[in-house]
């Protein structure tokens, strides 16, 4: 008998996670535009209707680059970026671009359960698919559908919306799309499977950024971000991180990525707090103390934690 302990796949193993509870921002009646990377139908489509509550008009836009300069330059009144998944980690080019952009803050965020379906034409079936269209993030977060199904070749689209928009214009029924109910409703797909997401629980969040600041509520839970360099000495990252850990502050999220100069690197760190908590103050004096270069990037009201990941308090 094989000592080991059986290997579970995380597709079993995993129980869903309730999503969190929706506080949209409140439009004041205006129509409020916000750009987003994609073509109708995309998540981050889905993401801003779930952010914002009233007279909101997503706009779509090519890259994410697009995203950044529209807001920066007014075009739209707010990009939105996905900053991370669940599954995969963080996404390279949302810190690259909150980094080279510094006429933008992070103002809101957002976090969306990511339910992906196969989408196809009507007759189609699993078994008679050659390929399937995405996004590479969610293509890599369908690994073991693809393991399972191995006549399937994954193909990396511009987007998810984009991929389903194209199952309809090639005609191919041996082609389908792994994206969202969204985009099945907009093109008329059918949803050959539903779920093929490797864990259940999986969710993006997305980042909302404007050339003004947020405003924040007295006391709202809310969430800090910095861009931080650090100089090349041992024990330097221990002075970025223990002055917010000292102050009981938690850490959320963190996150490295090179600078343009070879060997030297940035740092991304949020933590949380209440608004007007005077330790916010303290740990963004300390942590600038420690740094050869420090941005604030935004304070922003924190999206609802879903039961079970609250941080715990010492």
């Amino acid at each position: 008998m094989d000592p080991r302990p059986p290997v579970v796949s995380p597709v079993v193993a995993a129980a869903p996670v309730p999503s969190p509870v929706p506080q949209p921002l409140e439009t004041g009646g205006d129509v409020v535009r916000v750009g987003f990377q994609g073509e109708p139908g995309a998540f981050s489509e889905e993401a801003v209707f779930q952010l914002w509550k009233g007279d909101v008009e997503p706009v779509a836009l090519r890259t994410f680059d697009d995203v950044m300069d529209a807001a920066e330059t007014r075009t739209v009144d707010y990009g939105l970026l996905p900053i991370e998944s669940t599954l995969v980690g963080g996404l390279d080019v949302a810190y690259d671009l909150l980094a080279l952009h510094d006429g933008l803050s992070v103002v809101a965020e957002t976090v969306l359960p990511i339910r992906l379906s196969l989408l196809g034409l009507d007759g189609a079936s699993v078994q008679s698919l050659r390929t399937v269209a995405s996004h590479p993030l969610m293509l890599a977060q369908c690994a073991h559908f693809f393991d399972r199904y191995r006549h399937i070749t994954p193909e990396p689209a511009w987007d998810t919306a984009a991929a389903a928009r194209e199952v309809v214009e090639r005609g191919d029924p041996s082609r389908a799309a792994a994206a969202g109910p969204l985009a099945a409703e907009r093109f008329g797909l059918v949803t050959l499977a539903k779920h093929i997401e490797d864990r259940p629980d999986t969710m993006m969040r997305f980042v909302a950024v404007a050339p003004e600041p947020a405003a924040l509520e007295p006391e709202s839970p809310v969430r800090t971000v910095l861009l931080c360099v650090l100089p090349n000495a041992a024990g330097s990252l221990l002075g970025l991180l223990q002055p917010v850990a000292a102050l009981q502050l938690n850490i959320s999220h963190f996150a490295s990525r090179p600078t343009r100069e070879p060997w030297r690197y940035q740092f991304f760190l949020e933590f949380e707090h209440d608004a007007d908590d005077i330790r916010s103050a303290e740990a963004i004096a300390a942590i600038r103390r420690a740094c050869t270069f420090c941005r604030l990037l935004g304070t922003f009201p924190r999206w609802p934690t879903p039961p079970g990941f609250e941080p715990t308090r010492l």
